[in-house]
């Protein structure tokens, strides 16, 4: 099947989905004559967007998430500064249309702002997960027993299991 692409000042183009979603976006970048290396997505005309640039397998065909004979936006993926410590954040999903609507540009707002969020939360819960390790300044000293550490440790008595136990030994020691 195949879907329409919108862009610039309201022109249009149809696409095939029966390729990966690799390929689809590789083909929509050289149509508008992109960068490689600009991060490009598609939102419906709702202005939700499809996260194409976050999938774990861009392998998968794109008639799998995209609607036949419907209409989709390319819209650009906006990031932080590279080398800073934004790079990763979420900064905008810009509509690569020459007049988009008022609606559009709100929704693709507000989805990038809950995007962010979810980035920054799941940062936090790693970094809380961190353990750092912590190494003591005292050192103690251990009395050598003449076995080694791989011996385990010695024991110097037996171990009481009961209070009956116990109180038996005590009474032997009297």
């Amino acid at each position: 099947m195949f879907i329409f692409i919108k862009h610039g000042d309201n022109q249009q183009f149809l696409v095939s989905t029966n390729c990966s979603v690799l390929l689809l976006l590789h083909y929509i970048r050289s149509k508008l004559r992109l960068f490689k290396t600009d991060t490009i997505d598609l939102c419906d005309e709702k202005g939700t967007m499809k996260l194409f640039f976050l999938m774990k397998t861009p392998g998968d065909y794109a008639s799998k998430f995209l609607t036949p004979r419907s209409t989709y936006y390319v819209c650009r993926v906006d990031r932080g500064a590279p080398g800073t410590r934004i790079e990763n954040s979420y900064r905008a999903f810009v509509p690569l249309l020459k007049h988009p609507e008022p609606e559009l540009i709100d929704a693709l707002r507000t989805q990038c702002d809950l995007l962010e969020r979810s980035r920054v939360k799941l940062l936090r819960i790693q970094e809380a997960k961190k353990v750092v390790p912590v190494e003591s300044s005292v050192t103690l000293q251990f009395k050598s027993s003449g076995r080694s550490e791989e011996e385990g440790p010695t024991r110097r008595g037996p171990l009481f299991k009961t209070r009956a136990d116990f109180l038996s030994r005590r009474d032997r020691h009297r």
